[in-house]
């Protein structure tokens, strides 16, 4: 997904978050199953990086991608909130994080659009609201 698809979906927020201690982008993503990390944010950080035992294929606004590797356990730091994600690496992303459902279900994340803004339950149980930003498309 490109910062110019986001602007236009309706059922995410984007924002800016922490991964492994470094600020990036992220899209929080209802419409997506699975959560994702582009490779170049991996390459960047030089995350551990593993393959996949089935890779999958993942329907995009390019058209399908095939995913073979995935980063496990990637820190990420939420307003001050610590959660650990496993995120399938994909090429040509160019939002260094998309949290899908998977991950929202996990966090009883809901999105509200309007506001853009995700309410999320952190690991010890208590509940905070992320206010994202609308993404700005490339020009």
């Amino acid at each position: 997904m490109d910062l110019c698809t986001a602007h236009e979906a309706q059922n995410v927020v984007f924002g800016s978050i922490l991964i492994n201690s470094t600020p990036a982008t992220v899209l929080f993503d209802s419409g997506s199953s699975h959560s994702f990390i582009s490779n170049k944010c991996v390459a960047d950080h030089k995350m551990l990086m593993l393959g996949m035992k089935k890779p999958i294929l993942v329907k995009s606004p390019r058209g399908k991608i095939k995913a073979t590797h995935m980063c496990p356990k990637v820190s990420l730091v939420i307003k001050g909130v610590n959660f650990e994600v496993n995120l399938i690496v994909l090429e040509s992303l160019d939002i260094d994080v998309i949290l899908g459902r998977g991950w929202l279900t996990a966090c009883h994340g809901e999105i509200n659009c309007t506001q853009h803004s995700v309410s999320l339950t952190t690991p010890s149980g208590d509940k905070f609201v992320y206010d994202g930003t609308r993404p700005h498309p490339k020009v």
